[in-house]
């Protein structure tokens, strides 16, 4: 079984040419006319005075995390905005909001959340910017060298460049809960009942899974080499032009996937760790029954964020070994 897992990754840990001989469909093209969102914008203090204290603060359901050059950030399910500057947790905004996931770059924050909210943090000019996109519940969101591709429910796609949204996609109708981006014109989105979309030149092509599982999390090093992974321990891996699925060993659901270093790591509920390199595949114990929602790297570390009815947790893995936990999960 871990010979099995551990192929399956290779497509994601080393890169690869590959012919993509994908199947035919037709192409869902990007809408061609950009329309301005009116934003609203507040600074983030520079010297935040924390109101809550950590036991307070980590009392709120985590629900995604994500690393900039200079701070860690958690998003919450309507609570607040949490960064950690590497000494301390403060909250950064106390705006009551839902937001479901984040994303970074070095420079800024993206999240989303029900009825097209997206929250977004210029984490070096200190400030917060929130804008409603659409009526659609957003799931997911993937920085862009010059903005965000957004997916969400009914095959809503949006993408920010230059400071302006505009709808991304047309003719797609199922729910996208992921997306992993490379370019304006190269990306992956997944979603309800293991359906998948490429991006190319031309518009977002369908590409059949074989799996009928939402599919949660994808990531990977470019467009020929990604993994996703879902619903019942499900892990599709797409290598050499084709998806594949493998057995993953565990049957709770799996939410997040990230690359770091040699390894990839997936989590999932009730403390479900994966770390998979090109030679083993290992089941890694921290020690929790939380639902872990999001795995992201930032240098040589890990982090994890979960919850459960107690609260959340966060954990910083340094050398495969638990560096930092910080909350009651």
């Amino acid at each position: 079984m871990s010979g099995r897992l551990a192929a399956a990754f290779a497509g994601v840990l080393v890169l690869v040419a590959v012919s993509f001989g994908l199947l035919a469909g037709t192409l869902t093209r990007p809408a061609p006319t950009p329309r301005r969102i009116v934003v609203t914008a507040s600074p983030v203090p520079r010297t935040p005075t924390p109101t809550l204290s950590e036991g307070e603060l980590f009392r709120q359901r985590f629900t995604s995390a994500c690393a900039t050059a200079q701070n860690v950030w958690v998003v919450t399910d309507g609570g607040g905005l949490l960064r950690y500057d590497g000494t301390a947790w403060t909250q950064a905004d106390s705006t009551l909001r839902t937001l479901v996931f984040a994303a970074c770059d070095d420079g800024f924050l993206y999240a989303v959340g029900p009825s097209g909210a997206v929250l977004s943090v210029d984490d070096r000019a200190r400030q917060i910017r929130a804008v409603d996109l659409t009526t659609a519940d957003l799931y997911g969101i993937a920085p862009l060298p010059d903005g965000a591709l957004a997916v969400g429910g009914t095959g809503t796609v949006q993408r920010l460049s230059g400071g302006l949204w505009q709808t991304y996609a047309r003719g797609i109708d199922e729910d996208l809960f992921a997306v992993v981006a490379f370019s304006g014109d190269s990306a992956w989105a997944v979603g309800a009942g293991g359906v998948s979309y490429r991006l190319e030149t031309a518009g977002w092509r369908p590409v059949a899974t074989n799996v009928d599982v939402p599919l949660r999390a994808v990531a990977g090093p470019d467009v020929s080499s990604v993994v996703a992974v879902g619903d019942r321990g499900t892990i599709a891996s797409f290598a050499g032009g084709r998806w594949s699925t493998v057995e993953s060993g565990v049957d709770e659901n799996l939410r997040s996937i990230a690359r770091a270093r040699s390894f990839a790591w997936v989590v999932g509920d009730k403390g479900v760790v994966l770390a998979v390199d090109a030679a083993r595949v290992r089941r890694f114990d921290l020690h929790t029954a939380c639902n872990l929602t999001r795995v992201f790297s930032r240098g040589d570390d890990v982090w994890i964020v979960g919850s459960d009815d107690r609260g959340s947790g966060v954990w910083r893995l340094r050398a495969d070994a638990v560096a930092q936990h910080w909350g009651a999960c």
